[in-house]
């Protein structure tokens, strides 16, 4: 695997962010926008978005997700086919890698999911048959209100701070976004 490599060109990873969102479809576009922003400058294939209820008692998987343009057909396919899956997953905070990463408000790293018990990873046989590896959870906070993101890929990769780093800066331009998800 190429290692992620931090240049003036990925050294600040930064959105164009709408100054108001008025609904809840510019809110995805925003989202979208954001997670593709990511994929595309790092090395995650898949990103997507876990957004709580109003009470926050459940996270569910948002509309809003990307698959990089660096795959081939075949891995586009099986990360079309993960996402299927996922969308029947309803998570607790403190559940799987993004009710982790939203109850501790930290992010997450995890080199390898599909070697992880279904009781850490969930999903852990639907990345068996997908082909599923690595994981990041970063958490998007404003106050009470939080959102998570979360990239995968389909090879192994070891944490990578820089990685990590860039990606909270996304998250942070995500934040006069979470009032408009609730």
């Amino acid at each position: 695997m190429a290692e992620y490599k931090q240049t003036p060109e990925n050294s600040s990873l930064s959105l164009s962010t709408p100054p108001l969102v008025t609904n809840i479809s510019e809110a995805d576009a925003i989202l979208t926008d954001a997670i593709k922003h990511v994929c595309e400058e790092t090395e995650w294939e898949y990103g997507e978005v876990w957004i709580p209820e109003a009470d926050n008692t459940i996270l569910q998987l948002s509309p809003a997700w990307y698959i990089t343009t660096r795959v081939d057909s075949d891995r586009k396919l099986a990360w079309k086919q993960f996402r299927c899956c996922s969308e029947e997953f309803v998570l607790y905070p403190g559940e799987g890698l993004p009710g982790r990463v939203f109850s501790a408000q930290q992010p997450e790293w995890i080199a390898d999911v599909s070697i992880q018990s279904e009781f850490y990873f969930l999903r852990n046989q639907i990345a068996k048959a997908f082909g599923v590896k690595s994981a990041l959870g970063v958490p998007v906070v404003e106050a009470h209100l939080q959102i998570v993101l979360v990239f995968f890929m389909s090879k192994i990769w070891d944490e990578n701070k820089q990685v990590i780093a860039s990606t909270e800066a996304v998250a942070e331009q995500l934040k006069p976004l979470l009032p408009s998800l609730n």
